[in-house]
């Protein structure tokens, strides 16, 4: 099975936490986090349609105007996702600069900020000078983004301050039975991303695909497309190791193939976690256990563990594989 989301960590373990993921087919990724992200390439940043915020420390935020700077010509718009006060803050770096000569650039921006239950959105426009328009707020039910492809879910948690935790997931996935596709004599192509589109969007049986001279529905179609269970990624970091918060992840990253989670003491230094609001190695692993995830890839780690970093990941997968 190919994998639709392809996410990889932007840098290493004791730098920015960061998350890339390029959606096949899509010539589109989204971004969990917004650190230090100079080792992603500007074809790689051209890509970036939605990006999704923990909190707004540096380290998670930082990398703002490096984004900007190289999407700023971009006709596709910008959607930023965030807790309490990310508004607030992307106002603040987009007033850091002179805005006169940008007015007839194409490039949108819509943050959209969680808090209290509600979700609201603010527009930044160049041919407006970026300066804020506000939208209706509306009710959130947890969900930031509901496509045909995938959908992204935000889950408010605590780090002395809100910070979101957030998951995305595909809602099945479409495999083409090449032996099939052979014996029906039909080649590979563009036309198999429109075939997955109409299953996914639930078209009618009779949608007509023209397929190498041939006329064919979907309903004779469907028999070369197998689905599968979707993909589903997690995203946590930065989060007090209270139970309140881990009573509250579990559940969010339940089943997930690949949960991205903190790790940023070793358990003994507990205390020190609890001083720091951040998770230890051994309460990601008991989390991604409990939560029946396929893969833990933990990151994040203090700098005081430069010459040990191998006790945070035997500790994490020990508590992982009970």
């Amino acid at each position: 099975m190919k994998p639709t989301f392809h996410a990889r960590p932007v840098n290493g373990p004791f730098e920015d936490p960061c998350i890339y993921i390029r959606i096949t087919r899509e010539r589109r990724a989204l971004l969990f986090d917004l650190g230090y992200i100079d080792r992603l390439e500007p074809g790689n940043l051209l890509k970036i349609t939605d990006v999704f915020v923990t909190h707004m420390h540096m380290d998670h935020f930082a990398g703002f105007d490096t984004l900007l700077r190289n999407i700023l010509r971009r006709d596709a718009p910008l959607r930023i996702f965030g807790p309490e006060n990310i508004i607030y803050c992307v106002e603040g770096k987009l007033k850091g600069y002179t805005w006169n000569l940008i007015k007839d650039y194409p490039l949108k921006i819509d943050v959209f900020e969680i808090k209290n239950g509600s979700i609201s959105q603010a527009g930044f426009y160049a041919e407006n000078a970026f300066e804020k328009i506000m939208h209706n707020e509306k009710k959130f039910d947890g969900t930031l983004i509901r496509e045909p492809l995938f959908e992204v879910k935000g889950l408010t948690l605590s780090h002395q301050i809100p910070v979101t935790a957030y998951t995305i997931e595909e809602d099945f996935h479409i495999n083409i039975n090449k032996a099939m596709l052979e014996a029906k004599e039909l080649p590979v192509g563009p036309w198999l991303s429109d075939l997955k589109t109409a299953i996914r969007e639930k078209s009618p049986d009779n949608t007509i695909f023209e397929v190498d001279n041939k006329t064919l529905s979907l309903k004779n179609l469907k028999e070369i497309a197998t689905i599968t269970k979707g993909q589903k990624i997690s995203y946590v970091m930065d989060v007090s190791p209270a139970d309140e918060n881990i009573e509250k992840i579990i559940p969010f990253v339940k089943g997930s193939d690949i949960l991205f989670c903190e790790a940023y003491f070793l358990e003994n230094d507990r205390d020190r976690a609890y001083e720091r609001h951040h998770l230890t190695s051994a309460i990601a692993g008991r989390i991604a256990r409990e939560a029946n995830v396929e893969n833990l890839e933990i990151m994040h780690f203090s700098p005081k563990y430069r010459h040990c970093a191998d006790d945070l990941y035997n500790e994490a997968m020990k508590e992982f594989k009970g």
